[in-house]
């Protein structure tokens, strides 16, 4: 973690917001918030990404082959 630091004006509403995920996640500081939800949350695309059947499809053995007989 880069040791500088910078000011991040949000809305009160944001930040009720903010120190609810805080509570939910357990974390300590806003810093460490935001990083839980932005690892959540690349999780999420990440899965979005991976395709609809994901979890559904097996993988293809010798016996799917069309072309067995040859």
């Amino acid at each position: 973690m880069s040791a500088s630091a910078t000011t991040v004006r949000v809305s009160r509403d944001t930040l009720a917001e903010l120190e609810r995920f805080q509570r939910a996640l357990h974390t300590k500081t806003a810093d460490e918030t935001i990083r839980e939800v932005l690892k959540l949350q690349r999780g999420t695309v990440i899965q979005r990404l991976s395709g609809s059947l994901r979890g559904r499809v097996s993988r293809f053995t010798e016996a799917d082959r069309i072309d067995t007989d040859r």
